[in-house]
């Protein structure tokens, strides 16, 4: 799994705890991808049994995966603080 599906993954969950209804404009909003990638990750989570695809839902594996991977990390764009 990449970034990116990792990205749309928490997503999906994020989007299920606050009761909104999914779609790939939602998704695509909440993790500044394009409309293209999200639907591509969306394509190879189905693909591996962790999203539906056509629903734009996880499935009880991929809320599983969701919860034990926690939230995407960023990379840090600025220069460290010393401590």
């Amino acid at each position: 799994m990449n970034a990116t599906h990792h990205a749309v993954l928490h997503a999906l969950f994020t989007l299920a705890q606050n009761d909104q209804h999914a779609t790939v404009l939602r998704v695509a909003k909440f993790t500044g991808l394009s409309r293209d990638e999200v639907d591509a990750a969306l394509a190879a989570l189905d693909r591996a049994g962790l999203a539906d695809r056509e629903r734009v839902r996880l499935t009880m594996q991929g809320l599983g995966a969701a919860m034990f991977a926690g939230a995407p990390r960023r990379a840090s764009t600025g220069a460290k603080k010393a401590a």
